[in-house]
């Protein structure tokens, strides 16, 4: 969601006729995107940011701002702790930057920009898209879901969804510009309220162009028997279901107040593989909640185990206010949730290479994104269940799909050659 948001303000700029530097010592306007699900991240931002006092020196004139989530949460706030700023604009406000831009221009100054937290953006979506033949359209922003470890519905602000007409139109803009693959961003798609997210999945799946549709994030609360049916029935609809479990301890679930059980959990993966008997599961794990026992992670371990994911994000808990964790004490010392994140690291390595193994020998279809920068004259794309495929090919299979034969694989790629 990210890396749309630098696109769709990038797009603006380019409209506004800034045109992309090659670099940031070439750069009049740098401007750092940023995510606060995570402290790292943040702290990385903070580092970032504060390397360009010396360029900043050297061109007075230089604007640097800050967009997304960090800014939304801090505000005003976040000048004081890194005064270089000139401007620092929330999500909402993202289809405002060409003109804040403007104005420091004219007025010097500095803006903060973090009122329009819980308004629907227009609909005014530039053309500009980074990849030629994938693209990212989002169908709703905020969320509702209040996961307490979560920061998300503070600084994305609650739940709202495109007009299903307008995502349509966007996704046959695209079809007929070339692009062959969509990807639906939602924080919980499955809560798309207009026409219902499987009602949404089978108008997009008639538009004549689109070759592949992928969506992400699935809340396990949500995910139904009826988008089931329509991945299992709409051909263009990839084979993959992003489902984060967070933790396989009942207990820790409920203080993450994520709203189902690991039971409830385990039967929606079971009904899921009954009708999409080819997909592919991926998940999200986090380690070390406040009070997580050995017996918690024991559980978590467990349930890895029983379900054997295809690939997982896992992540060390840090506390992240205003979200209601943080006023938990934070009692998984650093060195245990270190040791649990290497223990579940190298348990779903495992798993992910066994999962891969089956896969030998079977052809798939593949989209070709490109080059693959770590080995010469090699090729890589993905599966419909978002495998990384690696093979042999040429530039002109680019864009295209094109039949792989699996002849070997690792814990995360699948190589092969084109049939």
């Amino acid at each position: 969601m990210s890396f749309r948001d630098s696109e769709f303000v990038a797009g603006h700029l380019l409209e506004s006729g800034f045109v992309l530097a090659p670099s940031m010592e070439n750069a009049d306007v740098i401007i750092f995107n940023s995510c606060s699900v995570r402290k790292h991240a943040e702290d990385r931002l903070i580092s970032n940011i504060s390397d360009l006092k010396l360029l900043k020196k050297k061109r007075p004139g230089l604007i640097i701002g800050l967009m997304g989530c960090t800014a939304q949460n801090y505000k005003s706030k976040i000048l004081d702790r890194l005064p270089i700023l000139d401007f620092s604009c929330g999500p909402g406000n993202e289809g405002d930057i060409p003109d804040i831009v403007k104005d420091i221009l004219e007025n010097k100054g500095t803006i903060v920009a973090t009122d329009k937290v819980d308004q629907k953006r227009p609909e005014l979506f530039p053309a500009h898209r980074e990849d030629k033949h994938k693209a990212y359209i989002s169908i709703g922003e905020g969320c509702n879901n209040f996961c307490s470890y979560c920061i998300v519905p503070y600084v994305r602000g609650r739940e709202r969804s495109r007009d299903a007409k307008d995502i349509i139109k966007e996704a046959k803009s695209l079809a007929g510009r070339g692009f062959k693959e969509i990807m639906l961003l939602g924080q919980n798609v499955n809560s798309y309220k207009d026409i219902g997210f499987a009602k949404l999945l089978q108008r997009l799946n008639d538009i004549r162009g689109i070759e592949r549709i992928r969506f992400m994030t699935s809340h396990p609360k949500d995910a139904s028997t009826e988008l089931f049916k329509a991945m299992r029935d709409l051909e263009k609809v990839c084979e993959h279901l992003h489902l984060p479990l967070q933790s396989g301890s009942d207990r820790i679930l409920k203080l993450m107040n994520r709203g189902y059980t690991a039971k409830k959990y385990m039967k929606t993966v079971e009904e899921y593989r009954k009708y999409v008997s080819v997909g592919s599961v991926t998940t999200d794990i986090i380690v070390g909640f406040p009070s997580e026992t050995k017996n918690d992670f024991g559980r978590t371990v467990r349930m890895i185990k029983d379900i054997e994911f295809d690939g997982a994000y896992m992540f060390k808990y840090s506390p992240r206010p205003p979200a209601k964790s943080s006023g938990l004490k934070d009692s998984v010392s650093r060195e245990d949730k270190e040791k649990r994140l290497e223990a579940l690291i190298n348990l779903q390595r495992e798993i992910s290479l066994k999962r891969n193994e089956l896969l030998t020998g079977k052809v798939f279809d593949v989209l070709v994104d490109g080059e693959n920068k770590r080995e010469v004259s090699k090729f890589t794309g993905r599966t419909g269940t978002n495998k990384v495929a690696v093979f042999d090919g040429s530039k002109d299979m680019i864009g295209r799909i094109v039949g792989v034969k699996i002849e070997s694989v690792t814990p995360h790629a699948l190589k092969g050659r084109v049939v």
